[in-house]
């Protein structure tokens, strides 16, 4: 099968960001994810629930690179969602990969004022995209 044909999950890996989970204000990274054989992507960030009750809240997401996937990360040019300020909330953006380095991971930062022991649900959801058929995980 290749990139011409009509099935397009044969094209598209689907990797886990950041699990879901209630967090507190803070940062947090994915685990390093291996983009070999894949050229673009599309990165979303989700919120969920708020406790505490905060009187304002921020989760923002980007994704970084390194050679290694150990060492050496920086942020990845055009690879940032819109900050999500509000719960229940969805924001993606498309990425190119081509020239990026071989490992990428997601790094949230989230923001909550006010409240009592404020938390947000957030997690975020890698789709990598490639060239040609995929092999199975």
């Amino acid at each position: 099968m290749n990139a011409n044909s009509t099935d397009a999950g044969v094209l598209v890996g689907i990797r886990l960001g950041t699990a879901p989970a209630a967090v507190s204000a803070g940062t947090r990274n994915s685990a390093a994810i291996d983009r070999l054989g894949f050229d673009s992507c599309v990165l979303t960030a989700s919120t969920g629930a708020a406790s505490g009750t905060p009187t304002a809240l921020s989760l923002a997401a980007k994704l970084q690179e390194s050679t290694d996937g150990q060492n050496g990360w920086t942020d990845l040019a055009g690879a940032a969602v819109e900050p999500l300020t509000a719960p229940n909330s969805v924001a993606r953006v498309n990425v190119r990969l081509s020239t990026a380095k071989r490992y990428v991971r997601v790094a949230e930062a989230i923001t909550l004022t006010g409240g009592t022991a404020p938390t947000l649900g957030a997690s975020s959801l890698l789709v990598l995209c490639g060239p040609d058929e995929i092999p199975a995980p």
